[in-house]
Protein backbone atom coordinates (compact mmCIF):
# COMPACT_ATOMS: atom_id res chain seq x y z
CA UNK A 1 0.00 0.00 0.00
CA UNK A 2 0.78 3.26 -0.57
CA UNK A 3 -0.01 6.90 1.01
CA UNK A 4 -1.64 9.35 -1.34
CA UNK A 5 -2.95 12.70 -1.55
CA UNK A 6 -6.53 13.36 -2.32
CA UNK A 7 -5.19 15.12 -5.35
CA UNK A 8 -3.30 12.36 -6.88
CA UNK A 9 -6.13 9.79 -6.61
CA UNK A 10 -7.66 8.35 -9.91
CA UNK A 11 -10.52 6.93 -10.82
CA UNK A 12 -9.69 2.86 -10.54
CA UNK A 13 -7.41 3.17 -7.73
CA UNK A 14 -8.20 0.44 -4.76
CA UNK A 15 -8.46 2.05 -0.62
CA UNK A 16 -5.99 -0.30 0.89
CA UNK A 17 -7.15 0.99 4.25
CA UNK A 18 -10.51 1.57 5.15
CA UNK A 19 -11.60 5.56 5.40
CA UNK A 20 -13.93 6.61 8.96
CA UNK A 21 -16.23 9.76 9.23
CA UNK A 22 -15.32 11.93 11.60
CA UNK A 23 -18.04 10.29 13.66
CA UNK A 24 -16.61 6.81 13.41
CA UNK A 25 -18.91 5.87 10.53
CA UNK A 26 -17.27 3.59 7.71
CA UNK A 27 -16.46 6.26 4.45
CA UNK A 28 -15.18 3.99 1.80
CA UNK A 29 -14.20 0.42 3.17
CA UNK A 30 -10.71 -1.33 2.54
CA UNK A 31 -10.69 -3.20 -1.15
CA UNK A 32 -13.38 -0.78 -2.65
CA UNK A 33 -12.37 0.52 -6.33
CA UNK A 34 -12.51 4.42 -6.03
CA UNK A 35 -15.27 6.32 -8.30
CA UNK A 36 -15.00 9.87 -9.33
CA UNK A 37 -18.09 10.34 -6.87
CA UNK A 38 -15.94 9.22 -4.40
CA UNK A 39 -13.05 10.99 -4.37
CA UNK A 40 -15.40 14.00 -4.40
CA UNK A 41 -17.03 13.18 -1.55
CA UNK A 42 -13.05 12.90 0.13
CA UNK A 43 -12.78 16.66 -0.87
CA UNK A 44 -15.66 17.69 0.26
CA UNK A 45 -14.97 16.42 4.04
CA UNK A 46 -11.43 17.89 3.49
CA UNK A 47 -9.64 14.19 4.38
CA UNK A 48 -6.11 15.23 3.05
CA UNK A 49 -4.98 11.26 2.49
CA UNK A 50 -5.80 7.87 2.00
CA UNK A 51 -3.60 4.39 1.37
CA UNK A 52 -4.34 2.54 -1.78
CA UNK A 53 -2.75 -0.72 -3.20
CA UNK A 54 -0.01 -0.33 -5.45
CA UNK A 55 1.24 -3.61 -7.40
CA UNK A 56 4.62 -2.55 -6.67
CA UNK A 57 3.94 -2.43 -2.86
CA UNK A 58 2.66 -5.49 -2.01
CA UNK A 59 2.80 -7.14 0.55
CA UNK A 60 3.67 -4.10 2.52
CA UNK A 61 1.22 -2.81 5.17
CA UNK A 62 1.20 0.23 8.11
CA UNK A 63 0.24 -1.04 11.70
CA UNK A 64 -1.24 1.44 13.39
CA UNK A 65 -0.30 2.10 17.37
CA UNK A 66 -4.38 1.43 18.65
CA UNK A 67 -7.28 0.13 16.68
CA UNK A 68 -9.35 2.95 14.53
CA UNK A 69 -12.20 1.96 16.33
CA UNK A 70 -10.60 2.67 19.37
CA UNK A 71 -9.60 6.16 17.96
CA UNK A 72 -13.11 7.03 16.78
CA UNK A 73 -14.65 5.63 20.25
CA UNK A 74 -12.33 7.97 21.91
CA UNK A 75 -13.06 11.25 20.14
CA UNK A 76 -17.04 10.44 19.95
CA UNK A 77 -16.15 10.43 24.00
CA UNK A 78 -14.11 13.51 24.17
CA UNK A 79 -17.35 15.12 22.10
CA UNK A 80 -20.03 14.50 23.80
CA UNK A 81 -18.19 15.65 27.38
CA UNK A 82 -17.61 18.76 25.65
CA UNK A 83 -21.16 19.16 24.65
CA UNK A 84 -22.36 18.16 27.82
CA UNK A 85 -19.93 20.48 29.64
CA UNK A 86 -21.78 23.47 27.15
CA UNK A 87 -25.45 23.24 29.06
CA UNK A 88 -23.99 21.25 32.51
CA UNK A 89 -21.25 21.62 35.12
CA UNK A 90 -22.07 17.97 35.69
CA UNK A 91 -20.08 15.72 34.02
CA UNK A 92 -19.73 11.56 34.36
CA UNK A 93 -15.80 9.98 33.16
CA UNK A 94 -16.29 6.59 33.40
CA UNK A 95 -16.44 6.10 29.93
CA UNK A 96 -13.25 8.28 29.39
CA UNK A 97 -11.24 6.82 32.23
CA UNK A 98 -12.09 2.69 30.51
CA UNK A 99 -11.01 4.34 26.51
CA UNK A 100 -7.73 5.44 28.45
CA UNK A 101 -7.38 1.76 29.60
CA UNK A 102 -8.25 0.62 26.50
CA UNK A 103 -5.50 2.57 24.77
CA UNK A 104 -2.90 2.12 27.27
CA UNK A 105 -3.26 -2.01 26.87
CA UNK A 106 -3.29 -1.58 22.97
CA UNK A 107 -0.11 0.53 22.97
CA UNK A 108 1.75 -1.50 25.50
CA UNK A 109 0.72 -4.84 23.40
CA UNK A 110 3.49 -3.62 21.03
CA UNK A 111 6.98 -4.80 20.88
CA UNK A 112 8.24 -1.31 19.42
CA UNK A 113 6.58 1.95 20.09
CA UNK A 114 6.74 3.61 16.97
CA UNK A 115 3.96 5.63 16.09
CA UNK A 116 2.41 7.48 12.56
CA UNK A 117 -0.33 9.42 13.08
CA UNK A 118 -2.08 9.61 9.66
CA UNK A 119 -5.53 9.85 11.19
CA UNK A 120 -7.91 10.99 8.47
CA UNK A 121 -9.95 13.70 10.30
CA UNK A 122 -11.53 16.75 9.30
CA UNK A 123 -10.64 20.02 10.16
CA UNK A 124 -13.98 21.45 11.93
CA UNK A 125 -12.88 17.78 13.84
CA UNK A 126 -9.91 19.21 14.89
CA UNK A 127 -10.17 19.59 18.79
CA UNK A 128 -11.42 16.30 19.27
CA UNK A 129 -8.92 14.19 16.76
CA UNK A 130 -6.10 16.15 18.49
CA UNK A 131 -6.97 15.38 21.73
CA UNK A 132 -6.79 11.75 21.33
CA UNK A 133 -3.42 12.10 19.25
CA UNK A 134 -1.78 14.10 21.95
CA UNK A 135 -3.16 11.31 24.94
CA UNK A 136 -1.47 8.78 22.40
CA UNK A 137 1.37 10.22 21.96
CA UNK A 138 1.96 11.38 25.60
CA UNK A 139 1.33 7.90 26.92
CA UNK A 140 3.35 6.05 24.57
CA UNK A 141 6.51 8.94 26.03
CA UNK A 142 5.59 8.13 29.49
CA UNK A 143 5.91 4.18 28.93
CA UNK A 144 9.76 4.91 27.48
CA UNK A 145 10.14 6.91 30.46
CA UNK A 146 9.03 3.74 32.59
CA UNK A 147 5.66 5.04 34.38
CA UNK A 148 3.83 2.57 35.98
CA UNK A 149 0.10 2.12 34.29
CA UNK A 150 -1.33 3.98 37.22
CA UNK A 151 0.95 6.91 36.08
CA UNK A 152 -0.34 6.43 32.40
CA UNK A 153 -3.63 6.07 33.26
CA UNK A 154 -3.18 10.08 34.79
CA UNK A 155 -1.04 10.86 32.32
CA UNK A 156 -3.32 10.07 29.44
CA UNK A 157 -6.37 10.91 31.05
CA UNK A 158 -4.90 14.54 31.53
CA UNK A 159 -3.72 14.27 28.41
CA UNK A 160 -7.08 13.67 26.72
CA UNK A 161 -8.98 16.23 28.41
CA UNK A 162 -5.76 18.90 28.52
CA UNK A 163 -8.46 21.34 25.51
CA UNK A 164 -11.48 20.88 27.91
CA UNK A 165 -10.88 24.85 28.57
CA UNK A 166 -11.71 25.51 25.18
CA UNK A 167 -15.37 24.93 25.56
CA UNK A 168 -15.51 28.19 28.22
CA UNK A 169 -13.73 30.39 24.90
CA UNK A 170 -16.23 31.62 22.24
CA UNK A 171 -16.04 30.04 18.73
CA UNK A 172 -16.05 33.04 16.90
CA UNK A 173 -12.43 33.39 18.76
CA UNK A 174 -11.53 29.96 18.89
CA UNK A 175 -12.50 29.18 15.14
CA UNK A 176 -11.33 32.72 13.56
CA UNK A 177 -9.15 32.11 10.48
CA UNK A 178 -7.17 35.24 11.10
CA UNK A 179 -4.81 36.28 13.00
CA UNK A 180 -5.82 36.90 16.79
CA UNK A 181 -6.22 39.87 18.27
CA UNK A 182 -4.30 41.17 21.11
CA UNK A 183 -7.35 41.02 23.33
CA UNK A 184 -8.63 37.81 21.18
CA UNK A 185 -4.96 36.37 22.11
CA UNK A 186 -5.50 36.85 25.81
CA UNK A 187 -9.10 35.13 26.08
CA UNK A 188 -7.85 31.64 24.10
CA UNK A 189 -5.08 31.64 26.66
CA UNK A 190 -7.21 31.28 29.32
CA UNK A 191 -8.13 27.91 28.44
CA UNK A 192 -5.61 26.42 30.43
CA UNK A 193 -7.13 28.18 33.50
CA UNK A 194 -10.52 27.24 32.27
CA UNK A 195 -9.86 23.59 31.99
CA UNK A 196 -7.90 23.19 35.51
CA UNK A 197 -10.87 24.49 37.07
CA UNK A 198 -13.56 22.46 34.96
CA UNK A 199 -11.90 19.32 35.86
CA UNK A 200 -11.35 20.20 39.54
CA UNK A 201 -15.21 20.37 39.55
CA UNK A 202 -15.00 16.33 38.39
CA UNK A 203 -14.25 13.79 40.96
CA UNK A 204 -11.83 11.04 40.01
CA UNK A 205 -9.58 13.00 37.71
CA UNK A 206 -6.31 13.76 40.32
CA UNK A 207 -4.56 16.94 40.76
CA UNK A 208 -1.42 15.58 38.77
CA UNK A 209 -4.41 15.32 35.76
CA UNK A 210 -5.62 18.44 36.61
CA UNK A 211 -2.27 20.03 36.23
CA UNK A 212 -1.83 19.20 33.01
CA UNK A 213 -4.78 21.18 31.94
CA UNK A 214 -3.22 24.53 33.38
CA UNK A 215 0.43 23.91 32.48
CA UNK A 216 0.66 22.89 28.97
CA UNK A 217 1.59 26.01 27.50
CA UNK A 218 4.25 26.43 29.65
CA UNK A 219 7.86 26.70 28.73
CA UNK A 220 10.68 25.42 30.14
CA UNK A 221 12.50 28.68 29.76
CA UNK A 222 9.51 30.23 31.54
CA UNK A 223 7.80 32.46 28.51
CA UNK A 224 4.60 30.34 28.94
CA UNK A 225 1.50 30.70 30.25
CA UNK A 226 -0.60 31.15 32.57
CA UNK A 227 1.98 31.38 35.62
CA UNK A 228 5.13 31.62 33.30
CA UNK A 229 6.89 29.05 35.59
CA UNK A 230 10.00 27.06 34.39
CA UNK A 231 12.09 23.95 34.51
CA UNK A 232 11.17 21.56 36.71
CA UNK A 233 8.48 23.72 38.40
CA UNK A 234 6.60 22.56 35.34
CA UNK A 235 4.75 18.98 36.49
CA UNK A 236 6.63 16.18 34.35
CA UNK A 237 3.45 14.91 32.85
CA UNK A 238 2.73 18.69 31.52
CA UNK A 239 5.99 18.57 29.77
CA UNK A 240 5.42 15.59 28.25
CA UNK A 241 1.87 16.91 26.48
CA UNK A 242 3.02 19.88 25.76
CA UNK A 243 5.29 18.32 23.60
CA UNK A 244 3.15 16.16 21.99
CA UNK A 245 0.14 19.16 21.96
CA UNK A 246 2.44 21.46 19.72
CA UNK A 247 3.63 18.08 17.66
CA UNK A 248 0.24 16.95 16.80
CA UNK A 249 -0.38 21.04 16.10
CA UNK A 250 1.85 21.42 13.47
CA UNK A 251 1.13 17.84 11.50
CA UNK A 252 -2.45 18.91 11.18
CA UNK A 253 -4.66 20.81 8.53
CA UNK A 254 -5.69 24.26 11.01
CA UNK A 255 -8.83 26.94 9.36
CA UNK A 256 -6.24 29.36 9.77
CA UNK A 257 -2.99 27.10 8.67
CA UNK A 258 -1.58 24.26 6.74
CA UNK A 259 0.10 21.09 8.86
CA UNK A 260 4.07 20.99 7.96
CA UNK A 261 5.35 17.38 7.45
CA UNK A 262 6.62 14.72 10.34
CA UNK A 263 10.18 15.58 9.27
CA UNK A 264 10.41 19.40 9.67
CA UNK A 265 7.90 18.90 12.87
CA UNK A 266 10.48 17.01 14.94
CA UNK A 267 13.29 19.51 13.50
CA UNK A 268 11.15 22.45 15.08
CA UNK A 269 11.07 20.62 18.36
CA UNK A 270 14.09 19.24 18.86
CA UNK A 271 15.42 22.79 17.58
CA UNK A 272 13.07 24.40 20.78
CA UNK A 273 14.45 21.54 23.25
CA UNK A 274 16.13 23.14 26.43
CA UNK A 275 14.20 26.25 25.22
CA UNK A 276 10.47 26.21 25.07
CA UNK A 277 10.55 22.29 25.67
CA UNK A 278 12.35 19.95 28.29
CA UNK A 279 15.64 18.73 26.56
CA UNK A 280 15.83 14.72 27.69
CA UNK A 281 11.69 13.86 26.77
CA UNK A 282 11.77 15.72 23.56
CA UNK A 283 14.99 13.45 22.67
CA UNK A 284 12.47 10.38 23.73
CA UNK A 285 9.52 11.60 21.94
CA UNK A 286 10.85 11.96 18.49
CA UNK A 287 12.71 8.50 19.09
CA UNK A 288 9.05 7.69 18.42
CA UNK A 289 7.96 8.98 15.91
CA UNK A 290 7.83 7.76 12.12
CA UNK A 291 9.27 10.80 10.37
CA UNK A 292 8.92 8.87 6.84
CA UNK A 293 6.14 6.25 7.48
CA UNK A 294 5.66 2.67 5.76
CA UNK A 295 4.16 3.86 2.40
CA UNK A 296 5.13 7.21 2.05
CA UNK A 297 6.21 8.59 -1.15
CA UNK A 298 10.42 10.41 -0.74
CA UNK A 299 12.61 11.84 -3.23
CA UNK A 300 16.43 11.23 -2.12
CA UNK A 301 19.67 13.52 -3.05
CA UNK A 302 20.26 11.47 -6.17
CA UNK A 303 17.04 12.30 -7.71
CA UNK A 304 16.18 8.94 -6.72
CA UNK A 305 12.24 8.44 -5.87
CA UNK A 306 10.11 5.51 -3.96
CA UNK A 307 8.43 4.89 -1.17
CA UNK A 308 9.41 3.67 2.38
CA UNK A 309 8.62 0.20 3.08
CA UNK A 310 10.50 -0.34 6.45
CA UNK A 311 11.57 2.03 9.36
CA UNK A 312 14.68 1.35 10.94
CA UNK A 313 12.94 2.42 14.90
CA UNK A 314 16.91 3.19 16.16
CA UNK A 315 17.46 5.48 13.15
CA UNK A 316 14.35 7.07 11.93
CA UNK A 317 16.07 9.22 9.46
CA UNK A 318 17.49 6.08 7.41
CA UNK A 319 14.40 3.86 6.43
CA UNK A 320 14.50 1.38 3.62
CA UNK A 321 13.23 2.73 0.45
CA UNK A 322 11.68 1.00 -2.59
CA UNK A 323 13.16 2.92 -5.32
CA UNK A 324 10.75 3.33 -9.01
CA UNK A 325 12.28 6.03 -10.77
CA UNK A 326 16.39 6.65 -11.19
CA UNK A 327 17.61 9.72 -10.70
CA UNK A 328 17.11 11.03 -14.40
CA UNK A 329 13.39 10.41 -13.40
CA UNK A 330 13.18 7.10 -15.69
CA UNK A 331 10.64 4.28 -14.23
CA UNK A 332 12.71 1.49 -13.27
CA UNK A 333 12.12 -2.07 -15.12
CA UNK A 334 12.38 -3.66 -11.71
CA UNK A 335 12.36 -1.59 -8.96
CA UNK A 336 15.31 -1.68 -6.29
CA UNK A 337 15.25 -1.88 -2.67
CA UNK A 338 17.54 0.47 -0.94
CA UNK A 339 18.25 0.16 3.21
CA UNK A 340 19.57 3.78 3.83
CA UNK A 341 21.58 2.12 6.72
CA UNK A 342 23.88 0.54 4.19
CA UNK A 343 24.01 3.65 1.76
CA UNK A 344 25.79 6.60 3.42
CA UNK A 345 25.66 9.02 0.27
CA UNK A 346 22.02 8.77 -0.05
CA UNK A 347 19.63 10.59 2.05
CA UNK A 348 16.16 11.40 1.69
CA UNK A 349 15.46 15.47 1.02
CA UNK A 350 11.89 15.77 0.71
CA UNK A 351 8.63 13.54 0.71
CA UNK A 352 6.38 13.75 -2.58
CA UNK A 353 3.46 12.81 -3.30
CA UNK A 354 3.33 12.56 -7.09
CA UNK A 355 4.97 8.93 -7.77
CA UNK A 356 2.97 7.11 -9.87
Amino acid sequence: MKLITIENLTQGMKVAKTVYKSNGSVLLSEGIVLKDSYIQKLKELDIKQIYVYDDELKGIHTQDIIREDTRNKAKMIIKNIMDELNVSSNVHIDKILIIVDQIIEEILSHDELLIKLEEIRAVDEYTFGHSVNVSVLSIITGACLGYTKEELKELGLGAMLHDIGKVRVPDNILNKPGKLTEEEFHEIKKHTIYGYEILKTIKDISETSRLIALYHHERVDGQGYPLSIKGDEIHEFARIVSIADVYDALTSDRIYKKRIKNYQAVEYLLTMSGHQFDYDIAKIFVNNIALYPVGEGVLLNTGEKGFVIKVNKDFPTRPVIRILYDSKGDRLIKPVDVDLMFENSKVIIDTVDDIK
